[in-house]
């Protein structure tokens, strides 16, 4: 068991070193995961998208639960990462009263070192963001050194797999599209994407010694899941500054919702789509697939009202 602080600049044992010496281990010397990820082709689409040949997440990966509502309770009969083996936990911190957060492998992971983090794993909460493990996002985002790590969140309704409430960390050392793209002011500290990128999305920075920006974020989240609207997330360092230790993004896009089991062969949307990152399930679309293919797809899942939508958050 680990506490989040022991994870600093001074430490032999970093957030980031940890998690990929355990995640190689794993992979090395074992059956844990459900296909081996070695050497993924990978391109840029008109320098803006990227591209991932990955068929094995198709074919081998865990049926996806078929979600109803973003608010949809916990099944305990159900999947849930209570179940895993011990094997597939890469260690654990300690939260508050005795609350433990758990980073797991992804058995199907997109790419190498995608993991899993499952704030309060015991509590059976289900897939919906709490103040308490955004919180913890963030703050884990701040400690990890290396730049090329993201945490995202998928919501119920929003392609999120299993009704157990986690974040992806996943590692690309690519600039994602999002990240270059700028940002238009709202109001105080909320801001939302330019108008050029296909998908509206509300951002936010937070600083590493003001957390207070948090509380405006959670505003935004807490009035989405009243609302019942669809959302994903992504926690990045990679700011619109140019990315800096005292610095992390949070984007939040509200979007179309979604019913019933994720289609594992079809096309799908989620936090790392619509940051611009795309895991391509065969070589014919690997080669097919254009700027203007992916745009076309990505601007479905837009929400009708947005700028609607922007004007109620400023009233929060």
């Amino acid at each position: 068991m680990y506490k989040l602080e022991s994870f600093n600049t001074d430490s032999t044992t970093t957030f980031t070193s940890l998690l990929k010496t355990k995640w190689n281990e794993l992979h090395n010397n074992t059956s844990t995961f459900r296909y081996k990820i070695d050497k993924l082709q990978k391109k840029i689409v008109n320098g803006k998208y990227l591209l991932l040949l990955n068929p094995d997440r198709w074919s081998k990966r865990r049926q996806p639960e078929a979600m109803n509502d973003i608010c949809q309770p916990f099944d305990v009969t159900k999947f849930n990462f209570t179940k895993v083996s011990l094997e597939e936990i890469l260690f654990s911190i300690e939260g508050k009263d005795s609350d433990v957060h758990s980073v797991l492998v992804n058995d199907s992971p997109i790419s190498r070192y995608h993991s899993l983090l499952c704030p309060s794993i015991n509590k059976h909460l289900p897939q919906v963001v709490t103040p308490d493990s955004l919180e913890l996002a963030v703050q884990i985002m701040f400690t990890i050194q290396d730049r090329d790590m993201r945490i995202v969140f998928n919501s119920m309704c929003g392609y999120a797999s299993v009704n157990h409430l986690h974040y992806h960390l996943l590692e690309e050392q690519n600039t994602l599209y999002v990240e270059d793209v700028q940002w238009t002011h709202v109001k105080g500290s909320i801001y939302r994407l330019d108008e050029s990128y296909p998908v509206p999305a509300i951002c936010f920075e937070v600083q590493k010694h003001n957390l207070n920006t948090l509380k405006e974020v959670w505003k935004v989240l807490e009035y989405l899941l009243k609302k019942s609207i669809a959302h994903n997330m992504l926690i990045t360092k990679r700011s619109r500054q140019g990315g800096c230790d005292d610095a992390v993004c949070v984007v939040i896009w509200p979007r179309k919702s979604t019913a019933g089991a994720k289609p594992l062969g079809a096309f799908n949307v989620a936090a790392l789509e619509l940051s611009g990152w795309f895991t391509i399930y065969n070589s014919e679309d690997f080669n097919r697939l254009q700027a203007e293919d992916l745009e076309n797809e990505l601007v479905k899942w837009n929400i009708d009202d947005f700028s609607q939508l922007c004007e109620e958050i400023k009233n929060l």
